[in-house]
């Protein structure tokens, strides 16, 4: 009842690794009456309202045992005017449990009944016995009724009739799961015609659910193109020779509980696609400028600002849109005329010059071909990329930069309340080396290393320790 509970020669509370554990013997009612709560800093786990029948009013045929499933005793009577005395007097125990929970019911029976005599009922209809709601016999005067991993259809008063005579069990209150849904994050989301779809979700565990696999909300059925394979824990789907709308759309992985969805997957047609784009990943778009007599660079450069003011009118140059998303290689090739290295190559991004560096790299590949890379590309890498040859601009791309959504997640650590002095550690493993490079931050400001503190990174592990902790 929200009062810390002090223990004396009734009560007790022990901690035993990772189970807690209360006991209150000869109970009282009033004194021992209400909820009892396990509380920590982000974690309070309630009881529901526990009530106590005085002695004198308890009525003798009843028992119930409180463990961490629900178990209750009912022993039947022997003769009918003694059992309807029994039910105007018992109100019916409610047990609260969440979905999936398993509970389980124990029944006292008389020496020379059998499991065949006893009938389970659900709001007064007869329940069999199956996979989901079991009854065993378990010695000569006990049976056990267990209903396993509990659904909300699955709420209702229970009664058990046994030769005839029904008694009460548990009016059982089923508090739904809640259902999450989520979307699965893929390398590209947009396809050619006739690529190959590949999408893969695998779990750290086996799913204690079983999913099913959807397109547009509808079962995929598996046939010569669209295959759909399950092995420990990974769902895979792969669709072959892909067709613009019929493939087009959103994939999902469907459980009770949890729902993933892809992206909406798109797909371009062949007649549209541009013929100087590849299939993969990287998009190559190639420029043949006119022959005319090479220019030194410095030549190129001086005329730089008089081409960009006096280029073509816009609608005379067209330009290929490319769109791709954050973190994607963009390559493009520009063949050369004889004589011309690709020094003599000036690079415009919005008529602005764009110089060599680690991340726009411009390499000769052939006597005639040079190549412009673009790694990893960022949002600000977009805009209409030109190239100035022999005096000449000549449009390479239009590049769309869609970015790559930031994923904020919450680490689970074993705890979050700690003593002055004690030691902080904090450890994140990844299952293979991060594409990205991390930060490492304390209430968003970079965390400097000290003679307290201390981070290191091994192979695919950061590690974050501070040491003699101090409160603020």
């Amino acid at each position: 009842n929200d009062k810390p509970l002090i223990p004396d020669s009734r009560v007790t509370t022990t901690v035993e690794n990772n189970k807690y554990t209360i006991v209150v013997k000869d109970l009282r009612p009033e004194e021992d009456e209400g909820v009892y709560t396990l509380k920590s800093d982000h974690l309070v786990l309630d009881t529901p309202s526990i009530s106590i029948v005085p002695e004198e009013k308890k009525p003798q045929n009843e028992t119930v045992t409180i463990e961490e499933e629900e178990t209750i005793t009912v022993a039947p009577q022997i003769e009918k005017r003694e059992i309807e005395t029994y039910k105007t007097e018992t109100e019916m125990p409610v047990q609260e449990v969440d979905e999936t929970s398993t509970i389980t019911l124990t029944i006292e029976k008389s020496q020379n009944t059998t499991t065949k005599d006893v009938v389970l009922l659900k709001n007064g209809e007869e329940l069999k016995p199956s996979d989901h709601v079991k009854i065993t016999s378990i010695s000569p005067t006990t049976t056990e009724v267990q209903i396993v991993k509990v659904k909300p259809e699955d709420e209702g008063d229970y009664t058990v009739e046994v030769k005839g005579v029904e008694q009460p069990l548990v009016r059982l209150i089923v508090h739904p799961k809640p259902v999450v849904r989520q979307e699965m994050q893929l390398p590209k989301t947009q396809f050619n015609e006739k690529e190959t779809l590949t999408i893969v979700c695998q779990f750290d565990a086996t799913p204690e659910e079983p999913f099913i696999l959807l397109h547009n909300d509808k079962p995929i059925v598996a046939d010569s193109r669209v295959t759909t394979t399950v092995e420990n824990n990974k769902y895979t789907i792969v669709v072959n020779d892909l067709r613009p709308e019929e493939d087009e759309g959103v994939y999902t992985l469907k459980s009770d509980h949890l729902i993933l969805d892809t992206p909406s997957i798109s797909i371009v047609p062949e007649e549209k696609k541009s013929q100087t784009e590849t299939v993969t990943i990287e998009e190559i778009v190639t420029v043949v400028p006119q022959e005319e007599q090479p220019r030194t660079v410095t030549q190129q450069e001086e005329e730089v600002t008089e081409i960009t003011e006096k280029k073509q009118p816009q609608e005379q140059i067209e330009t290929p849109i490319q769109e791709v998303e954050e973190t994607t290689t963009v390559t493009m090739t520009v063949e050369l005329p004889q004589g011309t290295t690709h020094k003599d190559i000036i690079l415009l991004r919005d008529n602005e010059r764009v110089k060599p560096s680690d991340h726009i790299q411009i390499t000769q590949t052939s006597t005639t071909t040079t190549e412009i890379q673009i790694n990893k590309a960022k949002p600000e890498d977009q805009g209409v990329y030109t190239v100035i040859i022999d005096n000449k601009q000549q449009p390479l791309v239009q590049l769309k930069v869609i970015p790559k959504p930031v994923t904020r997640q919450t680490m689970d650590i074993p705890q979050t309340t700690f003593n002055e002095g004690e030691t902080l550690t904090i450890k994140c493993q990844f299952d293979s080396a991060p594409e990205e490079t991390f930060q490492f931050f304390r209430n968003e400001i970079s965390l400097i290393p000290n003679d307290r503190i201390s981070t290191t990174v091994k192979n695919n592990t950061y590690i974050i320790e501070v040491k003699n902790l101090k409160p603020k």
